[in-house]
Order: C-alpha cells, then structure tokens, then sequence
C-alpha cells in the first residue's frame, strides 16, 4: 500500500505538468498583403528556444506552404504572444494550420506533449 501511494504521489508533478507547450491560433489578419498570423504560447515547465515545422494548408486542403515557426523562448508560466506575416498570402485562403514536427526544441518542457488549438474558427490547427 506505501508503495502505491508512493508511485502515486511520484506522478502528481508529472499530471501537473502534462500538457507541455500550449500554442493556441489567436487571429489571422491581412496586414501590407501578408497574412498575419498571430499565437499564444505558454509552457508550465519553461522552453529556451522552439522551433516548429509548419505546414498551412488552403481551404480545399492541398499544402500552400511548409515553412518553420520560430517561437523562440517560453519562460515558465508565462504567456507570450508570437506572430508570422505569410508573404503574399491571403487569410481567408488558409484552412488548416499543421505543426508537423519539432525542428530544434531546448528545455525542460520540450519533454512534455504538445497541445494545439484555434480561436479562429475557420482555421484548423493541428499539432
């Protein structure tokens, strides 16, 4: 029984902890015929530098673009906001975000799952 409790207690910090880096599509705004694409990040644990492998797909579905996402440092506990201006491109065309990988990632919390998700509702993310 002192065992159970024990393993059990040990993984509390870990569920604490368990969602990692969470980035979240906060808007998409046509700015000097770009789209701007804007995010929020945080990670519980603290990140020194992520980059992530992107993929923006249209609205019928094919790839318009893989291009890597600089999110630099996430200072643990804090939310930061972070934005990409898409040359050339207009938002309403963008359908789907994909972050398709993990290209660098230093940190603690580079060890923990990545959880996605949009506020713009005619944008998928996925991660």
């Amino acid at each position: 029984m002192i065992k159970t409790f024990l393993a059990v207690a040990c993984l509390l910090p870990c569920i604490a902890f368990a969602e990692g880096v969470r980035i979240e599509l906060n808007s998409l705004t046509t700015h000097d015929m770009s789209c701007r694409m804007v995010f929020t990040a945080q990670s519980e644990a603290g990140v020194e530098g992520l980059v992530l492998e992107t993929a923006l797909f249209d609205t019928s579905g094919a790839v318009i673009l893989f291009t890597l996402f600089d999110f630099v440092d996430l200072p643990a506990g804090n939310l930061r906001v972070r934005q990409f201006d898409i040359a050339a491109q207009s938002c309403d065309a963008i359908g789907r975000v994909l972050f398709n990988g993990i290209d660098s990632c230093e940190g603690v919390g580079c060890a923990m799952p990545l959880s996605v998700n949009s506020r713009v509702e005619t944008v998928e993310v996925l991660g």
